[in-house]
């Protein structure tokens, strides 16, 4: 036998068991017993009875009944559950507002290879106090400082160095070519320009829109998290599909958040695909570059 089951219920006497499925009794024969009359039923019921008391058995039934309540337990906690996800009531079209997060400070470390352009927007229309100082880590060559001081310049943040509400630092550095947003010393660093701007955006919610909740959203910007990364000669595909419902915008033609990461993105290439639509670009470059 390849597979054993153990004994649960000991039970001594024989059980008679028919020896074949199916039987015609002959007609021209007299009745007799034979194995269609063995009732396997009453044997059961028999083994059942002779059981009992069975101390076996009562503990049989003691772990499924507690396995039984467990079950409906669950299954309550399932239905509650269910309820909160499939309620369609005008309350859950409701959506409850995100309050900002206030950090007292931002320190962006970037690298000159991969500026974030969307800074000058989210600080040109920002309505919190900010005070923005910025350095040149040691990495940088001598070369790349031209490009920098032009970047910061752009941004004009003389203007914030009185204000105190948050303190935003920029560091540009050699090290890696992601951007790294760090709230701590000791905290793990949110990297990318596409999670960064996700952090900024909850920060700044009355200049970048992102609606946490929309699932299209989530899944556009993952792309445009891969296309940061993706080498010239594979973007074409990733760029078709940011752009397949492209009008104005890429997405419910309103800019936000995809936009801006996308554009960030753009921006850093020297050779610009046919495949990105001129007119979006030139809103992207308008609404960055013209503050």
């Amino acid at each position: 036998m390849m597979y054993r089951m153990k004994n649960i219920i000991k039970y001594d006497d024989q059980l008679s068991l028919p020896k074949c499925m199916y039987r015609i009794k002959n007609p021209n024969d007299a009745l007799q017993a034979d194995d269609c009359d063995i009732n396997i039923s009453d044997q059961v019921i028999k083994l059942l009875k002779a059981q009992i008391p069975n101390k076996k058995m009562a503990e049989l039934e003691k772990r499924q009944d507690l396995l039984l309540k467990k079950l409906d337990i669950l299954y309550d906690r399932i239905k509650t559950i269910s309820a909160y996800c499939n309620y369609n009531g005008q309350d859950g079209k409701i959506r409850k507002k995100q309050d900002p997060i206030q950090p007292e400070e931002i320190v962006l470390v970037i690298s000159p290879d991969n500026l974030p352009w969307y800074l000058k927007l989210i600080l040109a229309q920002s309505n919190i106090a900010l005070r923005i100082t910025w350095h040149i880590h040691s990495s940088v060559p001598n070369e790349k400082v031209p490009k920098i001081t032009g970047f910061v310049k752009n941004l004009q943040i003389q203007r914030f160095l009185n204000n105190t509400n948050i303190t935003v630092r920029l560091i540009f550095k050699c090290v890696s070519a992601d951007t790294e947003l760090k709230l701590s010393p000791l905290a793990v660093p949110i990297i990318g320009n596409v999670n960064v701007l996700r952090y900024l955006s909850l920060v700044f919610p009355s200049v970048v829109l992102y609606d946490y909740e929309d699932h299209i959203v989530d899944g556009l910007l993952d792309i445009c998290h891969t296309l940061e990364r993706t080498p010239e000669k594979n973007r074409e595909t990733l760029i078709i599909r940011l752009f397949s419902q492209c009008k104005n915008w890429i997405y419910k033609d309103e800019c936000s958040i995809i936009d801006l990461a996308t554009y960030n993105i753009v921006r850093q290439w020297k050779n610009i695909p046919k495949s990105v639509p001129k007119l979006w670009y030139e809103n992207c470059n308008k609404l960055c570059s013209s503050l």
